[in-house]
This record gives C-alpha cells, sequence and structure tokens, in this order.
C-alpha cells in the first residue's frame, strides 16, 4: 500500500519482489499491478519496474500501461512519480481513447480505440487527468457512422493538452485535419476537441476544404452529432460558380441549410449576379449552387443579361 497524506492512494503488487541493498530499491517482476484506491479509478500494470520507497519513484522499463474509465496510454517507458501523483511516459507514447466508459478493474476493452494519437513524451496526473505532451502530435479518429473499410481522421499537431477525466484536448499550434473518405480537411491552429460532446473549436483563422468546396473565416464551432458548422466572423464561403461573404454564417453538411448574417454579398458567375442582403438562408443544390431567400427581409440584385445590367 502507498499512502499520501495519511490516507492510501495505491495498491501495488507483483509476481516476485526483490529488495536490493537495505531496501534503497525494490525490483518487481510479473504482471505488476498499480491500482489507484480513490476515484478516478486508474489501473497501471507492467512486467518489470523498480521501486525506489525513499525516493517515492517507479520506474517502469518494459511495457507500462495506465488505463482509466476511457481510454489507455502506453509506452516503452514510464516513470511513476507517487509524491507529485505524476506519471512520465517516454519512448514512442501513445494515447488510445474509446468513447463507450468502461472499468479498468473489471474488463479492459477489447475493440480498437476511436482516437490514437502518438506524441514525443507524454506527462500525466492520474488524480486530475491533467495531460502535457510536447509535439510533432501525429493520430486517427474513426468516427462513428463510417462505410466499412473507410479511412480514419489523419490529425497532426505541434503539442497536446488536455483533460483525461473532461474528455477534452486542445491540438496546439499549427493544426491539420483530413478525412479522406468524406473528402474534407480542415487547417488552422488551436483545436478544441470535446470527445464526449463530440465537438471542435477553434477561434483563430481557418481554413476548410470539401472537394471543389472551399470554406475560411475566423472562429469555428463543429458540431459531429448534429452535423452543422458556425463560423463567428469573416465567413468566406466559394465554390464553382459562386462566393458568399457574411459577417457569420452557419452551415449543415447533412441538410445543406446554410445561413448567412451581416453585410451578406452573394457573387454568382451567372449572369454576374451580386445580391446583397442582412440574412440569407437556402440550401446547397445538387449540384452545389446556393438557392437562397431573405425571411422577414430583402434582397437587392444586380444581374447582367445581354451584356445590359439590370
Amino acid at each position: 500500500m502507498i499512502y499520501a497524506k495519511g490516507q492510501p492512494l495505491y495498491r501495488l503488487q507483483a509476481d516476485s519482489g526483490t529488495v536490493i541493498g537495505d531496501g534503497q530499491a525494490i525490483l518487481l517482476e510479473g504482471n505488476l499491478r498499480v491500482e489507484r484506491l480513490s476515484k478516478p479509478e486508474v489501473l497501471i500494470q507492467a512486467a518489470r519496474a523498480r521501486w525506489l520507497p525513499k525516493q517515492k519513484l517507479l520506474l517502469v522499463d518494459r511495457r507500462p500501461e495506465a488505463y482509466d474509465q476511457h481510454g489507455r496510454l502506453r509506452a516503452e517507458r514510464a516513470r511513476f512519480r507517487l509524491d507529485a501523483d505524476t506519471l512520465e511516459l517516454s519512448g514512442a507514447p501513445r494515447l488510445d481513447r474509446w468513447a463507450q466508459r468502461f472499468n479498468p478493474f473489471a474488463a479492459l476493452p477489447t475493440s480498437p480505440p476511436e482516437t490514437t494519437v502518438q506524441v514525443a513524451s507524454l506527462s500525466w496526473q492520474p488524480g486530475t487527468g491533467a495531460l502535457v505532451a510536447p509535439g510533432p502530435v501525429v493520430g486517427e479518429r474513426r468516427m462513428g457512422g463510417l462505410p466499412a473499410g473507410a479511412q480514419p481522421q489523419k490529425l497532426l499537431a505541434e503539442r497536446l493538452e488536455g483533460n483525461t477525466q473532461l474528455q477534452t484536448f486542445s491540438l496546439l499550434g499549427a493544426v491539420q485535419l483530413e478525412d479522406s473518405t468524406r473528402g474534407q480537411r480542415f487547417v488552422g491552429r488551436d483545436l478544441r476537441l470535446d470527445l464526449s460532446a463530440q465537438s471542435g473549436t477553434t477561434n483563430l483563422p481557418f481554413q476548410l476544404s470539401e472537394g471543389s468546396r472551399r470554406v475560411k473565416g475566423t472562429g469555428l464551432t463543429v458540431q459531429a452529432l448534429e452535423g452543422v458548422a458556425s463560423i463567428a466572423s469573416q465567413c468566406h464561403v466559394e465554390q464553382p460558380g459562386d462566393q458568399l461573404n457574411a459577417d457569420r454564417c452557419q452551415w449543415n453538411w447533412r441538410s445543406g441549410a446554410v445561413s448567412a448574417e451581416g453585410s451578406v454579398l452573394l457573387q454568382r458567375a451567372a449572369n454576374r449576379q451580386t445580391s446583397r442582403a442582412t440574412l440569407l438562408q437556402g440550401n446547397l443544390g445538387e449540384r452545389g449552387s446556393f438557392a437562397i431567400s431573405a425571411p422577414g427581409g430583402r434582397v437587392i440584385s444586380q444581374f447582367q443579361v445581354s451584356g445590359r445590367s439590370r
């Protein structure tokens, strides 16, 4: 038993233990398990470790794994600083996350994780869930509803911070997300992901492409469950034959519904049409064209026919 402030915090067990010197170190081998006795449930396991009781340090050099209720951390080596309740992973650390909650003391997941991220090193506090990992960050994410054989989303970032208890993670620095199945690509900075809500948010400029459509702006919120993307400012949507600019806009990629507010400017190559309004709502047509209306307001349009403006 390992105590903190007079209270039992971890239970440590292994198949065998060898005391080295006058108890300065204890070599633990075979089915090493470290169980957190207070909430949240955390299990750390490995094949071999060296315990330094006076230094309150556990050095794991053979296949360390750490589980909480939604995920797993793996690496080649680990340092568990018991006094700081901090697990430091090195040697190709990997973070795996599942949407389904599980009890690490009862049954570990057997299905592939929905999200997998590899980093250069990683520091994790099991008690609070705080996680910090310098990059490069390389990951994959498998979204629900994808057809069989679909490729997972690819992600790249400069570094990673988050909280495993809250299921929130921030991809910091330059960020790229690519979904080859849907033909989507995101380029931006400092993207915050909420895995439990399946949402993503950035307050900085970004670019998003889908097939021949290009979207850019400042401030993006994506709600994957609703299929809605909202752009906070400087919204610009460009596709063959159409360009839309507005102070802010929203797009439902499932229904095709689009709404734009503020200084809305819609330009169409056909007849050189230009439309201005404070609010436009409509849908993307089958070929990607905008079909619009202006509820409660009016649209001022100018277009050219046979070389004459009307």
